[in-house]
């Protein structure tokens, strides 16, 4: 969330702006772990959500987050 965060301010926005995230997970067990995470990032109107259960992730991360934002 934080490199999210980062790259949305380099471009003028903030999460304020994100419309939708999807959040990639290669161990469903950290399911509540990586909630907890997204709730302190995320507050007032959230944006919809997805989380998907994967088996792999690039570069062996353990999350991925991908996120829509609307750009006016």
């Amino acid at each position: 969330m934080e490199a999210l965060e980062s790259e949305l301010g380099r471009r003028g926005k903030s999460l304020d702006d994100v419309l939708k995230i999807t959040l990639y997970l290669a161990e469903m067990d950290a399911y509540t772990f990586v909630n907890d995470a997204y709730e302190r990032y995320v507050d007032g109107e959230v944006p919809a959500r997805t989380t998907v259960d994967v088996c792999d992730l690039l570069g062996g991360a353990a999350v991925t987050v991908d996120g829509v934002v609307a750009l006016e």
